[in-house]
């Protein structure tokens, strides 16, 4: 295991900050909510269709910036 120091705020160091920026342009940023619907169900459900999806999940890891990740 090996500990990686990061600065306080790093977020293109964050892979988190990968999948929100996939969720903005993808999915809830893209079609206004319908009336009646709620913000947060639908990030939810977004969130878990990116969960199903390994290949999406690793893509996100493998993002240059977030490299030191997997370095071994």
């Amino acid at each position: 295991m090996t500990l990686h120091f990061l600065p306080g705020y790093a977020p293109d160091l964050n892979p988190d900050e990968l999948v929100w920026s996939h969720v903005k342009r993808t999915g809830v940023a893209r079609r206004p909510l319908q009336s009646g619907e709620k913000m947060g169900l639908r990030i939810h459900e977004q969130l878990a269709e990116i969960g199903r999806n390994p290949r999406l999940v690793r893509s996100f890891f493998g993002h240059p910036s977030v490299s030191y990740i997997t370095d071994l």
